[in-house]
């Protein structure tokens, strides 16, 4: 055990050192946060606000209250439009972003089911990760409340009965308030101060993929100690296999896991992101990072040198990235890219760090994403140990 501690905390040492990658582990997230931040209007403070045109097509009770909630949130403008306004407001660039209530809404909803809200975007507007959340939200929370009206006015009942139980369950929400503010009441989000939905987003997605990113390269270390001549050195000092690969892995663990803190102090202190309740927070990124380790020791197990580990671990990081959600939630997408995202640990990641972002990191959400980071892990871990040559 001494061994394996002394050969991790080395390692990590060495980690620490290395200033490059300190840069761009550290530096590029935080940059790239900044920047599409800005550009995309998830700017801190949360001041700017999207205009967003809203066809109802539907005009029932619960398209109202979809719309009634979209003007509760602080950073959407809404515009009631038709359906022939909504091409000309995207002409002249009074807005990027459109929602589309189709008819039959309400009694979709009304029968149990899931209706759709068809929500349009030009190439480059901001639907992915400013608009795009808070509709949902608004969505789910309408859906939520008007099931439990019509629980509480029964199956008979009318639609003025319905009006006055989904009036009372509203009325009961307000008076419970936000669950944020129940959950971390000796610190409560100002939001005039938060981040803006799009920043946070940005922040989460910008971190999951840089710490993984981050530790494919340390797992390379095998790599570069075979090249320069000192893993034989290594393998013929008093160190068992055991040990050894073990110091090795926890090295990379406590690097991934020090990034993690890093990014979530410093995007907390510079863009007032709020990740949630520290616990479930530390949980999910463990599962992550000891997903990332086991990955990244298996494809140092298939390249044969530390400059492909790193060209080979990139290309996979981005990829898997664009396709798990990083970049925009795999609610926007179809639904076989949506199974074909969930094939990846990032999709598992962001849905858990979303759950403890936005929801205040309940354990039974939390169980699926790191049930299966933690396999992930155990399946590549494995065979990436089998991989490792000690000659």
């Amino acid at each position: 055990m001494r061994n394996l501690w002394s050969v991790a905390k080395l390692q990590f040492r060495l980690a620490v050192q290395n200033r490059g990658l300190l840069l761009m582990s550290l530096g590029l997230p935080l940059l790239f946060t900044l920047l599409m931040g800005n550009v995309l209007g998830g700017v801190s403070g949360g001041s700017h606000v999207y205009p967003v045109a809203l066809v109802d097509q539907d005009g029932s009770f619960a398209s109202q209250a979809v719309a009634a909630a979209l003007q509760e949130e602080r950073d959407i403008k809404l515009i009631p439009s038709s359906q022939a306004d909504l091409r000309r407001l995207f002409v002249d660039r009074k807005i990027d972003s459109g929602l589309i209530i189709p008819a039959g809404f309400g009694q979709e909803l009304a029968q149990g089911e899931a209706p759709m809200l068809q929500m349009v975007s030009p190439p480059g507007g901001n639907l992915q990760v400013g608009v795009g959340p808070m509709v949902r939200r608004a969505a789910l929370r309408v859906a939520q409340d008007y099931r439990l009206a019509l629980t509480a006015a029964g199956p008979a009942a009318g639609e003025e009965a319905v009006k006055e139980a989904y009036a009372r369950v509203e009325a009961n929400r307000q008076a419970q308030g936000p669950a944020v503010e129940q959950r971390e009441a000796s610190r409560p989000v100002d939001p005039r101060k938060a981040g803006g939905p799009g920043l946070n987003e940005y922040a989460l997605g910008f971190t999951v993929m840089f710490v993984m990113m981050m530790v494919f390269m340390r797992t390379g270390t095998i790599l570069r100690e075979r090249q320069d001549g000192t893993w034989g050195r290594i393998l013929s000092s008093p160190v068992t296999r055991r040990s050894l690969m073990g110091g090795y892995l926890l090295s990379f663990f406590l690097a991934g896991m020090a990034q993690f803190a890093v990014l979530l102090a410093a995007s907390t202190l510079l863009f007032r992101v709020h990740w949630g309740p520290i616990l479930p927070l530390s949980a999910m990124a463990s599962a992550f990072v000891l997903c990332s380790t086991g990955m990244g020791l298996f494809l140092a197990g298939i390249v044969r040198t530390p400059e492909q580990q790193g060209a080979v671990g990139t290309l996979v990081v981005s990829a898997s990235s664009m396709l798990g959600g990083v970049y925009w939630p795999l609610d926007l997408v179809s639904e076989t890219m949506r199974r074909v995202g969930y094939l990846t640990p990032q999709a598992w990641a962001m849905d858990g760090f979303r759950q403890v972002m936005l929801r205040g990191g309940g354990w039974s959400g939390l169980v699926w994403p790191i049930t299966v980071l933690l396999l992930l892990a155990a399946i590549f871990t494995t065979a990436g140990l089998f991989r490792v040559r000690y000659d």
